[in-house]
């Protein structure tokens, strides 16, 4: 037997089922879609809402997501790899399902002073920024803002050359979502780099700054894909070509004469980065404000801008030589765009070097105007210098001579293995300079060692 009250609601559920429908749907046809949701009650009402959802168009229908089928034959691998991408169907599924159920719960239980539109399926659906898919090319500038106080300009330069490559793979692939960073877009990855032309150190490179984003995505619980720590399995970087100036050479561009004042100062500036081995980013702003005395010899002061390492880089007779010819201070600069200075030293010190006939024939790898690219050609030195060859040579000319451990003080390099990068010897003169320590050790042979012990006081 029926009440009045529950006979009125079983007609209002009657009327729920007849008239009330939701429907999810895409509307873009791109791979990775946003789902979209619509409520519909009669005439009454027609909501439609965004939801935090996105899927492959041509893999959901009415509602439903259709999971991947495994080939038949499929090895292990491919088993596995299908039963990864279902687990995440499922779950999306899953999700989709339960933001069905709280529409239809939220609408049935609703308010007589409620209106139903679509501002009231927004808040029911809830869409949350943080739980939308994220782009990785967009999600570089999320990296960037964390890391503002961490991350000197030029780290944040070179970041973004690797952001605008990866717009570039945009362009032809589509959008890279972090989550779907797999084995599967390594692999296309890397044939688009390979048709590009890109250097194998760059394809190296830009896979480590990739998993670099991502791990700083997973740290602020972005989903990524299970495969991400592979995604640079294998890659090594392969040992690149570099010069270095020997001290006859040096020596020639100390003695050179040169008619064009600016390509003087170039020249000076040439012979301090050999005699200090620091970076163009340092050595171009050295000032004598920077110049200390200790125990009677003269150090430059300086925290080098890339590892913001405080180092004191000793002043030795040639470049004491220099600094006589402008009163005692540094050469001039030739710009005050720190960009610009650096790109006109960088063109100056070639034809310095073409002066003082640095032309023997060497490989190096140089940038290509055709294609903008790097590959290992041969050309006379002074085509191949550049702005690190002071620090490289510094560091090659002088080992073997001097400890490495003071040679690093000087550099500013961490570790040993980071050093040793810079130093440019063929195997035979690593060998000398081996024969050489052994033969000064055994100069010392007679010196006897003792063992000091702690007091039982200390």
């Amino acid at each position: 037997m029926w009440t009045l009250s529950g006979f009125i609601n079983y007609l209002c559920n009657i009327q729920i089922l007849i008239f009330m429908k939701i429907t999810l749907y895409t509307q873009s046809k791109k791979d990775y879609a946003p789902i979209n949701i619509r409520l519909r009650d009669g005439r009454k009402v027609d909501a439609k809402a965004l939801t935090p959802f996105f899927v492959n168009p041509d893999r959901f229908k009415d509602g439903i997501l259709k999971q991947h089928r495994t080939p038949a034959r499929a090895d292990a691998k491919i088993k596995r790899q299908i039963k990864e991408k279902n687990d995440t169907v499922i779950k999306l599924q899953n999700d989709i399902d339960n933001l069905i159920n709280e529409v239809k719960k939220q609408f049935n239980n609703r308010n007589d002073y409620e209106t139903i539109n679509s501002r009231w399926l927004k808040n029911i659906v809830n869409i949350k920024k943080e739980r939308t898919p994220t782009k990785l090319v967009k999600y570089f500038d999320v990296y960037f803002k964390d890391k503002k106080t961490s991350l000197r300009k030029s780290t944040i330069k070179k970041l973004k050359t690797f952001q605008s490559r990866l717009k570039k793979y945009e362009a032809k692939e589509g959008i890279i979502y972090i989550a779907e960073i797999d084995k599967g877009f390594k692999n296309n990855l890397i044939k688009w780099l390979d048709e590009e032309g890109y250097a194998h150190n760059t394809k190296v490179q830009t896979f480590k700054v990739i998993v670099t984003i991502c791990n700083h995505a997973k740290e602020k619980n972005k989903p990524t894909h299970s495969d991400l720590s592979s995604l640079i399995s294998g890659l090594k970087y392969q040992s690149t070509i570099h010069i270095y100036l020997n001290l006859s050479e040096i020596e020639k561009i100390k003695d050179v004469k040169l008619d064009d004042l600016r390509l003087d100062y170039a020249r000076d500036w040439l012979l301090i980065s050999c005699n200090t081995a620091q970076r163009m980013s340092d050595f171009l702003k050295f000032t004598k404000k920077n110049i200390i005395e200790i125990d009677d010899d003269s150090f430059l002061d300086i925290k080098q801008e890339k590892t913001d390492t405080p180092v004191y880089v000793y002043l030795n007779d040639n470049v004491k030589e220099i600094l006589e010819k402008y009163d005692g201070d540094f050469p001039p600069i030739f710009a005050n765009n720190v960009g610009s200075n650096e790109t006109i030293y960088n063109r100056l010190i070639k034809r310095v070097c073409e002066n003082a006939k640095i032309n023997e024939i060497v490989k190096a790898n140089l940038r290509q105007t055709k294609n903008n690219r790097y590959s290992v050609v041969e050309v006379p030195k002074y085509k191949a210098v550049s702005s690190h060859i002071g620090r490289r040579s510094y560091a090659t000319n002088y080992y073997g001579k001097m400890s490495t451990e003071l040679l690093m003080s000087a550099t500013g390099h961490k570790s040993e293995r980071q050093f040793l990068a810079y130093v440019k010897l063929a195997q035979i003169d690593r060998a000398k300079a081996l024969a050489k320590a052994y033969k000064q050790l055994s100069m010392n042979k007679d010196v006897k060692l003792s063992i000091v012990k702690e007091s039982s006081n200390s």
